[in-house]
C-alpha cells in the first residue's frame, strides 16, 4: 500500500510484492505480455526467464498453459489458485487483475526461493488488487476490450515488433490473419461528445462498419488496421454518415504490406487528419495520398510572412491584379486545374471562350510562357496548391477553428 500510495509505479510494487511474499513475482497482462517482474536473479524457473526475454509469452507456450487443468479450474474462481506444471517443479501461484470488474492480466509468484506459506493466497490476491489500482490508471487498460489483440497493435505502433516470426507467433495468440493490401484508419474522437472517449457504442458501430478489421485505442484516438480496400459505397455513405453523426475526423494511410511499417502509416494517418483539417475545415475524411504534397512542407516556410513560398513569376499576376483590378491569378490557377482545357475552365469561371481567351494571352504575354511546357506548368500549379495551403494555415493560427 505504500508503494502504491507513494506513486513510485508499477515496478516499486511489483518488488516490494516480492519482498514480502518471499519470491519472485511476474505480472503479464491478457495479451501475456510480460508487464512487470522483481528481480531478474531471483527467478531460476527457465521458462518464465525465457518468457521476461522475450518480453512476452510464446504462442505455443499460452496454448500448452490452456490445456492445463489446474489453469481450466482456476480460470472459474476469483480466487488465488495454484498451478502444477509438469515442465518445471517450481510452484505457482496465480491472482487475477481486474479493472472494473475485466480481467486485464495476471501476477504470478514463483516458488523459486521459499515454499508457500498459508497466507500467501490472501497477500497475492490483495496484490492483484493494488496492481489493478495502479494499471488501472492506464487509459489503455480502462479502454481495452480484447487485450490480445489490442495490445498487439500497440506493439507494432510503438515499433516494439520488427521481427516477421514474433509478428506472426503474436498474430496467432491474438487469432488474427492479414493479407497484402493494408491501410491504417486513424478516428480522432476530439470532438466526439466532447470527450474522446471509446465507449460501446463506437466499438459495435467500428465493427458494423468494418467486420473482422481489429482496432484499439491509442494515444486518445482509435487505431484500426484494415486489410484490403475501403469499397466507394462504404465511403460515401455509411461511413461519411457515421462521421457526420459522431464528429469524429478519419485519416487514411496509403496501401502498405508489411506490419513492420505500421508506425510510419499511423503517422501518415495522423498527418492526414492535421492537413485535413487545414485544406477543408469541414471535410471529416482524409486520404494521406491527398496531402502528401504538404506533409513536405517545413513550419518556416507555412509561416513565413515575406510569401516565399510563391512562384515569382506568379507574383507578376498578382501585381498585375492589383494595379488593374483583374483577376488573371485565378483564371491562370482555374485554367491549370483544368489540365488547360478551355471549356472547362470557361464554363467553371462563367465567361465567354473568347473572353478566355483573351486572358490566357495576356497571361501568356506577363509570364513570357506559350503553355507547352509541361515542367513550367507543373511548377506553376504546385505553387498555387502550397501558397493556397500556407495562406489557409496562417489564417486558422490567427483564428483557431474546429
Amino acid at each position: 500500500f505504500t508503494a502504491y500510495i507513494s506513486g513510485a509505479g508499477l515496478s516499486a510494487i511489483v518488488q516490494t510484492a516480492a519482498e514480502l511474499l518471499q519470491n519472485p513475482v511476474i505480472v503479464f497482462d491478457c495479451s501475456f505480455k510480460i508487464v512487470a517482474h522483481s528481480d531478474l536473479s531471483d527467478i531460476d524457473d527457465y521458462i518464465w526467464s525465457d518468457n521476461i526475454r522475450k518480453g512476452y509469452c510464446s504462442y505455443d507456450f499460452i496454448a500448452a498453459v490452456s490445456k492445463m487443468n489446474s489453469v481450466q479450474r482456476g480460470k472459474q474462481s476469483d480466487e488465488s489458485y495454484e498451478v502444477t506444471c509438469e515442465e518445471t517443479s517450481n510452484s505457482k501461484l496465480i491472482s487475477k487483475i481486474k479493472v472494473a470488474g475485466k480481467q486485464i492480466g495476471n501476477v504470478l509468484l514463483l516458488g523459486c526461493k521459499n515454499p508457500f506459506r498459508a497466507r500467501d493466497n490472501e497477500l497475492l490476491s490483495i496484490t492483484a488488487t493494488i496492481l489493478a489500482e495502479e494499471m488501472g490508471k492506464n487509459s489503455y487498460y480502462r479502454n481495452a476490450k480484447n487485450i490480445k489483440v489490442e495490445d498487439f497493435i500497440c506493439a507494432l505502433l510503438e515499433e516494439q515488433l520488427q521481427d516477421n516470426r514474433i509478428i506472426q507467433d503474436r498474430m496467432r495468440s491474438a487469432g488474427l490473419k492479414f493479407g497484402n493490401q493494408l491501410l491504417v484508419l486513424l478516428f480522432d474522437l476530439t470532438w466526439y461528445e466532447g470527450s474522446g472517449r471509446y465507449d460501446d457504442y463506437l466499438r459495435e458501430r467500428l465493427q458494423q462498419l468494418f467486420p473482422g478489421s481489429p482496432s484499439t485505442y491509442y494515444d486518445g484516438q482509435i487505431v484500426m488496421i484494415h486489410d484490403g480496400n475501403l469499397s466507394k459505397e462504404l465511403v460515401n455513405k455509411q461511413l461519411q454518415e457515421f462521421l457526420t453523426q459522431t464528429g469524429i475526423s478519419l485519416g487514411i494511410s496509403n496501401i502498405f504490406t508489411n506490419l513492420t511499417q505500421c508506425r510510419r502509416h499511423y503517422l501518415h494517418s495522423r498527418n492526414a487528419i492535421r492537413i485535413g483539417s487545414i485544406l477543408s475545415p469541414q471535410q471529416q475524411l482524409t486520404y494521406y495520398s491527398d496531402i502528401q504534397l504538404y506533409e513536405m512542407l517545413s513550419a518556416d516556410v507555412v509561416f513565413n510572412e515575406d510569401n516565399n513560398y510563391y512562384h515569382p513569376e506568379l507574383l507578376k499576376l498578382q501585381e498585375y491584379d492589383t494595379v488593374h483590378q483583374s483577376n488573371l491569378y485565378h483564371t491562370f490557377y482555374v485554367y491549370l486545374k483544368n489540365n488547360r482545357n478551355m471549356q472547362i475552365t470557361s464554363d467553371e469561371l462563367y465567361i465567354h471562350r473568347n473572353t478566355l481567351r483573351y486572358k490566357l494571352d495576356l497571361i501568356s504575354r506577363l509570364l513570357d510562357t506559350d503553355f507547352t511546357d509541361s515542367e513550367k506548368m507543373l511548377a506553376y500549379y504546385v505553387s498555387y496548391k502550397v501558397a493556397a495551403f500556407c495562406e489557409k494555415a496562417r489564417e486558422q493560427t490567427r483564428t483557431p477553428q474546429r
